[in-house]
């Protein structure tokens, strides 16, 4: 990610740039976080002198994932911790910059995602490099009540994927990204092939869940997608081991390949 779990990572290419406590402390209240900007500064220079990395300590700031009304939520309160991370740093307060201060680089607008192709209509059974780059996109964008809608479609129309996935083995570290890699996958599957998309069984996916063929050669452009996300679930998580990571891409690589089985041909 550049992308995180659940679409993209909203700190991605982010200037930093902090407007001051009074809108950290709102920004993170928004985002469910307890803590005011002066608690967030305290944990970060107890973070710097002990040398600990920016990304281990932002997590740590909130007792669950945080929640944004929008994309632009989410950039704005990780352009804030930012810009106060690099503050601290240098030696500067927490206290909101001066006026006449040269503010620092403002990150270009995100470009809007372009428009995503009709629905069922990729040839073949192979996803497509531009349209997994869009589903993921497209994803990032909607709106809560709108994700969950499509959230409940998947868990509609793929019952024994979602029940296959609940009673397999899964790491904690990375659990939560093998779910949300799922339905990610699926929404591909779903906006590439459309009605041509079937319905996968449970016992296909007993089948292939020990030893699945390979995401690269099933599903190239899905197989690079779901390794940026992992990296950024490994660069976040020090309990994501190469073991926890196997788990979770043996899991994507079985659901992967009996989606890709479920297509079926144009009629």
């Amino acid at each position: 990610m550049s992308r995180r779990r659940g679409g993209t990572d909203p700190a991605a290419g982010l200037a930093p740039v902090y407007e001051g406590p009074e809108v950290l402390s709102a920004l993170l209240r928004q985002a469910g976080s307890p803590q005011t900007a002066e608690e967030v500064a305290e944990v970060f220079r107890r973070a710097q002198a002990a040398g600990e990395a920016r990304a281990d300590a932002i997590p740590a700031l909130f007792p669950e994932e945080p929640r944004f009304g929008s994309p632009d939520e989410a950039r704005r309160l990780y352009g804030n911790l930012f810009g106060l991370w690099v503050r601290l740093a240098s030696g500067a307060s927490d206290e909101a910059p001066a006026a006449s201060a040269t503010p620092g680089p403002v990150a270009a607008p995100p470009e809007p995602a372009e428009p995503l192709p009709e629905r069922g209509s990729e040839p073949g059974d192979v996803l497509s490099p531009d349209l997994v780059e869009g589903v993921w996109k497209s994803l990032a964008d909607l709106s809560p009540r709108e994700l969950q809608r499509q959230r409940d479609r998947f868990t509609n129309s793929q019952p024994d994927l979602v029940a296959w996935l609940e009673t397999t083995p899964l790491p904690e570290a990375g659990g939560l990204a093998a779910m949300d890699l799922t339905f990610e996958a699926w929404a591909m599957f779903d906006q590439a092939f459309g009605d041509r998309l079937g319905t996968v069984a449970f016992r296909d996916l007993r089948a292939l869940e020990k030893e699945p063929p390979p995401l690269s050669e099933v599903q190239p452009a899905l197989a690079t997608y779901v390794a940026e996300q992992l990296d950024v679930v490994a660069d976040d998580d020090p309990a994501f081991d190469p073991a926890a990571r196997a788990q979770v891409e043996r899991a994507v690589a079985a659901l992967s390949a009996a989606l890709t089985a479920a297509v079926v041909e144009p009629s």
